[in-house]
């Protein structure tokens, strides 16, 4: 039977400001076993990237634990999480977030170097290795501006998958690139988990990325589903629609709409706005407000 990659346990995460809580994760619970690819869906403001940050120790949750390679980094202090997260924890970002004067074999040796345990000599002879496997034999000498965004974004995934981490975690990984170089990185995305059976986490808010799962799982407002939510989002504009809160804002817009055209007539008496442009921009206001006054 595989063991358990990483497990979140009842983990709740609370912002809090000076005037209220926002309660992000509400009691998630979560198993990805050695081996598998996990996608874990939702829209913006679901909390996805909450829930990697606190999987990879770079936050911690309000209530909760934390259990990564069988090992609970729940109450570890900055100084331990710093190194769990450099032998255990790889890190891929939407935004590459590679050093700029440092070459791709230089930013792929940094994390081998940051654990602690090898030489320089061994941490360039397997960054060099890694550079190889995802395909940028080469390049190893080339800084982060002489590579395409996918090649970057390779740099990256050979930086997180270089100290042989037990999970590796990515956050849209291919959100800034366009379709065709994020099939390629998919593709090797998916290639790296069935060769090396590395296991690796993708959050992202795009379905398609779900078909290279092994299984998906659904964040909806800080909870997490093994099925689809069954209410979709139409479901929630529907009764957005139906309740008061539309009518408010309808109001609320018709407010600063008659501001404007207040605005736009003391502009027109002291000259400062062209006389075409004027009649032209409030026969549209008048028209966008006849039309609301209807609605509401």
């Amino acid at each position: 039977m595989s063991e358990a990659a990483l497990e979140l346990k009842e983990v709740r995460k609370v912002f809090r400001t000076a005037t209220e809580e926002i309660e992000v994760l509400k009691g998630i619970d979560l198993t990805v076993l050695d081996g598998e690819l996990t996608v874990i869906m939702g829209p913006s403001g679901s909390g996805k990237s909450t829930l990697l940050s606190i999987a990879g120790g770079l936050d911690r949750p309000t209530s909760g634990r934390v259990v990564v390679g069988g090992v609970d980094i729940t109450d570890m202090s900055e100084e331990q999480l710093t190194k769990i997260r450099a032998r255990k924890i790889g890190f891929v970002f939407q935004s590459f977030n590679l050093i700029r004067n440092y070459t791709a074999l230089e930013n792929v040796m940094l994390p081998l170097l940051f654990t602690g345990i090898y030489s320089v000599k061994e941490a360039r002879e397997i960054a060099a290795k890694i550079l190889e496997i995802v395909g940028l034999k080469g390049h190893e000498d080339k800084f982060p501006s002489q590579l395409s965004g996918g090649q970057q974004q390779r740099v990256a995934i050979a930086r997180a998958l270089a100290p042989n981490p037990d999970i590796i975690l990515m956050d849209e990984p291919t959100g800034a690139l366009d379709v065709d170089t994020a099939a390629k990185v998919l593709s090797l995305v998916k290639w790296l988990n069935q060769a090396f059976g590395q296991t690796i986490i993708i959050v992202t808010h795009n379905p398609e990325i779900a078909e290279l799962a092994t299984r998906t799982f659904y964040i909806r407002a800080g909870r997490i589903y093994e099925e689809p939510p069954k209410k979709t989002l139409m479901d929630i504009i529907r009764e957005l629609k139906a309740g008061g809160e539309s009518e408010d804002i309808r109001k609320t817009q018709i407010s600063i709409l008659r501001t404007k055209l207040e605005a736009l007539e003391r502009a027109a008496k002291v000259g400062r706005i062209d006389q075409l442009l004027l009649e032209a921009e409030i026969k549209a206001l008048e028209r966008r407000i006849s039309r609301l006054e209807k609605y509401a």
